[in-house]
């Protein structure tokens, strides 16, 4: 595994956690990475997407960076074996989502049109960072149905505080503020954090049939950084690691209350592909953002506003492979 941007964490029982390796360090996300926009030599999406993540309000645990927490819960000697395999390709294809954009479809008519400057994709890329957890006391045989998602959403929950998050702060929460305070939140545990970064409200599961797909559909090498020659190799590209996927929760909508649900009988899991975790992440910030914008109105799903438009975009859906519908 590559441990420059996933670290495992061995979190043994009464929350004892044994850290092999601390988010990496980076500085603030340049500037000039993302203003002033050039359109013609570089991907704006990326330069948004830089932008937001410069805006983040969190200031501690993995600062500066964008990514999830990966459970593993499938024990076995053969699992063994492969899951590193399955976190190294996961790793490579997640930091090559951001230069997706960059060539489109194929041959010399559009070459002219590729973006050239990968700088501020590669800023992105390489930011990209997950903490792997394994603990086989507590994680082994979790199936993964609507029970032990539930013991996956508290177990999640339970490492947030132990890193120094505060999952059940109030959005509004301001420590300087006496109308705000409730005396039974740490004053020590950073303030905001778990409703402004998708890190501290989404996590990744990995069981056995996710690690199987990771395997046999997730290639050891992703795809070239140019233009593809022609159509026969852009749509070899295209349909390269579709099939694998990860389990993601929402552990912020599996706490509401059944009869908000929308769609109806979404409860806040479903699976998600490799390429798709940039996408998840800066869609959830988007949503973040325009929750804050008095100017935009909430869409609304069956009479029930907010999280839905989130799920919309990502493209959950009952007929969809990646809905747990």
């Amino acid at each position: 595994m590559n441990l420059s941007t996933c670290a495992t964490r061995d979190i043994h029982k009464h929350s004892n956690v044994s850290q092999k390796m601390a988010p990496p360090t980076f500085p603030p996300v340049p500037r000039l990475l993302f203003y002033p926009r050039r359109p013609k030599t570089r991907d704006n999406e990326t330069a948004f997407r830089l932008e937001a993540l410069g805006a983040s309000r969190h200031t501690t645990y993995a600062q500066h960076l964008w990514g999830f927490t990966i459970l593993r819960t499938v024990y076995t000697p053969e699992s063994d074996a492969l899951f590193p395999i399955a976190m190294r390709r996961l790793d490579a294809w997640a930091r090559y989502s951001p230069h997706q954009g960059r060539f489109p479809k194929y041959g010399q008519a559009y070459e002219s049109k590729a973006v050239t400057d990968g700088e501020p994709n590669e800023e992105l890329a390489k930011r990209f960072y997950c903490d792997v957890i394994e603990d086989k006391d507590r994680l082994a045989g979790i199936q993964s149905d609507a029970e032990g998602f539930a013991k996956l959403r508290d177990y999640f929950r339970e490492w947030l505080v132990s890193v120094g998050v505060q999952p059940d702060l109030p959005p509004n929460y301001n420590d300087d503020d006496d109308d705000t305070d409730d005396p039974d939140l740490d004053p020590a545990l950073e303030p905001n954090e778990s409703h402004d970064d998708p890190r501290f409200r989404s996590v990744l599961v990995v069981d056995e049939e996710c690690l199987r797909s990771l395997i046999e559909e997730l290639p050891d090498e992703t795809p070239p950084l140019r233009t593809a020659v022609d159509r026969e190799e852009w749509l070899k590209y295209l349909r390269m690691g579709k099939k694998a996927w990860l389990w993601m929760l929402d552990t912020g909508y599996m706490t509401r209350d059944e009869s908000q649900f929308s769609p109806p009988g979404f409860r806040g899991w479903f699976r998600l592909g490799p390429t798709e975790l940039l996408w998840a992440w800066y869609e959830w910030k988007s949503y973040q953002h325009r929750q804050s914008d008095p100017s935009w109105k909430v869409q609304e799903k069956d009479g029930v506003p907010g999280v839905w438009w989130y799920y919309y975009n990502l493209g959950i859906r009952p007929t969809r492979r990646r809905s747990a519908i």
